[in-house]
């Protein structure tokens, strides 16, 4: 920590770092060697190690501009996020049979595994990484000029809203620069003036950065999932095998619909989960994701197999889930949130959509995190446009609840608390339950 003052001191911030923790520090300070790199030439390239990290932190991003004396806004975005896996365990719905094959889970012997890697990193033009990178730029350009412009912007002022978000009036006086805080707000009425013309929403541009994201990531998070035989470690896979299982169990009884509905499906991560629980016909499960190239290879995966008797398979839908039309209310025993909820826009649209869409009495809607809310914190922090916010904690679902009893649901199930004994155990697991 000394080391870093003097640093600061030496590079003429005159400014007071006693309330500044060590992570902040760190990272004020990497972003200041990003700087110093620029300005010796060594190029985006040369420190993408550092930058594609840095530059997505909110704090880093204003504060090296404290550096060298100007303000960069304009950064590559980072990827983050993921999704569940396979299950260990196998079950049957009803004690019937399963007209279906289970979804393998056999790892790929070493020679596959290296030779599919190997396929994977030449598509991605040498490095999964960098050429994730650079397909989400490539994506970016390709936009209508109105739509990359209001996205940039988009981009910039929620970034300066995440910063100054846990910030004191004083701290933001002290520490934000008053030009910086100008062109926030230029930015803001730039951004509003393109959305009132084009009659563009948040959410939509909350979407552009999502849908291009992961289309560009889908490729290798199907292809690694593959490699491991879509398994998870252990201990996470145990937190969405229970998840599962309360999905499926949902699907039975009297009054079932006998459907599940996956949101944010991915490449089809969860499938094999919901098949081991019990989840006996193919066409009992409908998964939906913004990215189309995650549904391609959900298809790819997992659309072949077909119910016996109806001839139907599992659907994959490549849409958005506010706006897609499901056929109506109630048609659903379960709506599953897998590793998804953070990256939708608003929570409480998609929890009011999804209680829409699943049967009275009984219908589920559950949102499962194995790692739990602590690491969906740490996304937000890391990359505020992506993830918009935590996942609710046990008292904020229950205002939510409380504030929209029109909804009929109750919570069965509370979450565990971020940074808490019971987190770290058990991940973040909440039920809702239609009454």
């Amino acid at each position: 920590r000394k080391k870093i003052f003097a640093h600061f001191r030496g590079a003429g911030c005159h400014l007071c770092l006693s309330g500044l923790n060590e992570m902040f520090l760190i990272s004020l300070l990497c972003a200041i060697l990003v700087a110093r790199a620029s300005a010796f030439g060594l190029g985006r390239q040369n420190c993408w190690a550092t930058t594609s990290c840095m530059t997505s932190h909110p704090s880093a991003l204003a504060l090296a501009t404290i550096h060298n004396g100007s303000v960069h806004r304009r950064t590559k975005l980072c990827m983050s996020g993921g999704f569940g896996g396979a299950s260990p365990k196998v079950k049957n719905s009803k004690g019937g049979k399963r007209s279906q094959k289970s979804p393998s889970t056999k790892k790929m012997n070493p020679r596959d595994a290296k030779r599919a890697n190997q396929q994977l990193v030449e598509r991605y033009g040498g490095d999964i990484g960098k050429g994730t990178q650079e397909r989400i730029q490539t994506s970016l350009e390709s936009l209508e000029p109105h739509l990359r412009e209001a996205a940039e912007l988009h981009k910039a002022v929620t970034q300066f809203d995440a910063l100054i978000a846990p910030m004191t009036t004083s701290d933001r006086n002290r520490l934000i620069p008053p030009a910086q805080t100008q062109m926030a707000e230029d930015d803001r009425k730039k951004l509003k003036s393109i959305m009132e013309k084009h009659g563009l929403s948040e959410r939509e541009l909350h979407n552009v950065y999502q849908r291009i994201t992961w289309d560009a990531a889908a490729d290798a998070k199907a292809t690694q999932a593959d490699i491991v035989g879509n398994q998870m470690k252990s201990d996470l896979q145990e937190r969405i095998t229970k998840a599962c299982a309360i999905a499926v169990e949902t699907t039975e009884g009297d009054e079932a619909q006998g459907k599940v509905l996956d949101v944010g499906c991915g490449h089809g991560a969860i499938v094999r989960s919901l098949v081991d629980a019990g989840l006996s016909e193919p066409d009992m499960y409908v998964g939906i994701d913004l990215s189309a190239e995650m549904a391609k290879n959900a298809v790819n995966r997992y659309g072949s197999a077909r119910n016996g008797r109806t001839g139907k398979g599992r659907l994959f839908v490549a849409g958005d889930f506010y706006a897609h039309d499901f056929g109506g209310d109630g048609v659903f025993d379960s709506v599953i949130f897998c590793s998804a909820l953070h990256d939708l826009p608003d929570m409480e649209s998609a929890i009011s959509k999804a209680s829409s869409l699943v049967r009275s009495k009984g219908g589920k809607v559950i949102i499962v995190h194995a790692q739990g809310a602590q690491h969906v914190l740490g996304q937000n922090q890391a990359n505020p446009v992506m993830v918009r916010r935590g996942l609710p904690t046990a008292k904020e679902w229950t205002e939510m609840l409380n504030n929209h009893a029109e909804w009929g649901l109750v919570l069965d199930c509370e979450p565990a608390d971020p940074r808490s004994d019971r987190e770290e155990k058990e991940g973040y697991l909440a039920v809702l339950s239609k009454v």
